[in-house]
């Protein structure tokens, strides 16, 4: 026998809506056989005339014997439950329109889903609340991340989930009154005609959404291997870099690199990354010795350092953002106060210790360098590369 599952694109208290989807499911040869809070399964008939109609139970359907017996007698077989709606469907012979013959007692019906779904709604606002709280700390923790690792995607991802489930549990219970308030004035709720809107609406949403959080996750998927450890620590490329080398602004022979491992150098690699707000970023990290010199204190040997960064950041608006968390970071691991220096060449230029953060338009360079040239000498350099930069855009 051939069978169909479809998805449940009707939310719970779309009362008239599931009812008129059901008697057009069997209409076009479609018997309901079962159905749960998600799905609907339909096994294959001749098209049949019929109504379904619902009526609400606190306890399972099997709890009430004596409330079934009664609607056989009147017609309606029992065909499938969802959640707390059971689904009646009348005799195709049959003249009997409705399961409810007082708009009244269906209205206490209906206010006891109402009652249960308001009871839900202040256990998932609870939740919701506690959610979104620890999302927006999950925001605030590494301020940085958020830009350079799209960490804030899942925290805001969360919070908007939080927001939709609330504002449909509110929709629906909104719905409810209405259907309450047309019962009480003694009126019965009109077949929807419209119901076909309705779902198609729905299935649109919901089929967004699932597409929205699969490309979200292909995305971080894809991302999860892009980092320098995964890629076994790139090698420092030949040509010309978009950051600022220590070959930029020393002239000092260096000897070969100390390396941990064959083939992987945890002190010398050039990193290409990207991210949805920052999407090009360049990190450049050099160890080297300089043969026959030792540093100032006397030891041996010396081997300065050097990891050299460019952001080029969505706009100007998220690079001063995305500057100042750098500084605020920087001052976490260091003492002392940063100072402002006054390039030409840069919009904002920080220096903190060994680290100089500067800004132009919406591209940050940022360098740390441990070593005996000046902080001058680097500035220039980094002076350079903005200068090479425009004449090359």
């Amino acid at each position: 026998m051939k069978t169909k599952k479809k998805i449940l694109w009707l939310d719970l208290w779309q009362i008239a809506e599931q009812e008129a989807w059901l008697s057009d499911m069997a209409a076009k040869g479609w018997e309901l056989s079962k159905m749960n809070r998600l799905t609907a399964h339909f096994k294959k008939a001749a098209p049949q005339t019929v109504t379904f109609k619902t009526d609400i139970f606190k306890e399972p359907i099997n709890q009430n014997p004596d409330q079934l017996e009664q609607y056989e007698q009147a017609g309606w077989k029992y065909i499938a439950s969802r959640g707390p709606l059971h689904f009646f469907r009348n005799n195709p012979d049959s003249s009997v329109k409705d399961i409810h013959t007082d708009p009244i007692h269906q209205a206490e019906t209906i206010n006891l889903l109402k009652r249960t779904l308001k009871v839900r709604a202040y256990g998932i606002l609870l939740i919701s609340l506690i959610g979104i709280a620890l999302a927006v700390f999950m925001l605030t923790l590494d301020p940085v991340r958020n830009y350079l690792n799209d960490e804030f995607l899942f925290p805001v991802i969360q919070i908007f989930i939080f927001v939709g489930i609330n504002f449909i549990i509110l929709k629906g219970l909104i719905h409810l009154n209405k259907l309450i308030k047309i019962l009480q004035s003694n009126k019965r709720i009109q077949p929807a005609t419209d119901y076909q809107k309705k779902y198609l609406l729905n299935m649109i949403i919901g089929l967004s959404v699932i597409a929205f959080l699969a490309v979200v996750f292909i995305y971080e998927l894809s991302k999860s291997g892009n980092t320098p450890l995964a890629k076994s620590f790139p090698p420092i490329p030949k040509e010309e870099l978009p950051v600022v080398k220590m070959e930029d602004f020393t002239d000092k022979s260096f000897k070969e690199p100390f390396s941990y491992e064959e083939k992987i150098n945890r002190d010398n690699f050039y990193f290409v990354s990207s991210s949805i707000l920052v999407p090009e970023q360049y990190e450049l990290n050099q160890l080297v010795e300089v043969e026959g010199e030792k540093w100032e204190d006397g030891s041996v040997p010396y081997r300065p350092s050097l990891t050299s960064r460019q952001y080029i950041v969505l706009n100007e608006f998220l690079a001063k953002r995305l500057l100042q968390d750098l500084i605020d970071r920087e001052k976490e691991f260091k003492s002392g106060e940063a100072t402002l220096n006054n390039s030409t060449a840069f919009d904002e230029l920080v220096v903190l210790e060994n680290s100089i953060l500067s800004r132009k338009d919406h591209i940050i360079y940022y360098v740390t360098y441990y070593g005996k040239e000046p902080i001058e000498k680097i500035i220039d350099a980094m002076e350079l590369k903005i200068t090479e930069k425009k004449q090359r855009s």
